[in-house]
């Protein structure tokens, strides 16, 4: 898919130009390329284009599905899942991701997690990166 058609694509969706560029000046960088990737890669697959909130979402409940969570763990999960509205960018491996984000590093980074979650710290992780990013 050429980027024509990509710009066309994201024109009939309600995203437009100046749109973008605006967003790109107000927004945090990191997030609004991060949701442009992801709508360059849904349009590029032939994929519906979907939400930022509903990408979140969607990825989470993945990750709600792969155990039978204790309660703290619930609440962690939660903590993932708000964090992962105001900024989706996760690192490709879990410790990255948990020690470079400053909400996850003064909650105790990847070594909590790992308390936490010690068998599916790296999972989660995975899980979440393959679903937000198709």
């Amino acid at each position: 898919m050429n980027s024509k058609n990509i710009k066309l694509k994201l024109e009939q969706n309600g995203f437009k130009e100046n749109d973008l560029q605006s967003a790109w000046k107000n927004v945090n960088h990191v997030q609004t390329t991060a949701d442009i990737i992801s709508f360059i890669r849904q349009a590029a697959a032939g994929s519906e284009l979907v939400d930022h909130d509903v990408r979140i979402h969607n990825a989470m409940q993945k990750v709600y599905g792969l155990a039978d969570w204790t309660i703290p763990q619930k609440k962690w999960l939660k903590r993932i899942e708000n964090q992962l509205i105001s900024s989706t960018v996760l690192g490709p491996n879990a410790e990255k991701a948990f020690d470079d984000n400053y909400f996850f590093k003064r909650h105790g980074g990847y070594k909590q997690i790992k308390k936490i979650f010690p068998e599916n710290a790296d999972q989660i992780i995975y899980v979440l990166n393959e679903n937000l990013y198709v």
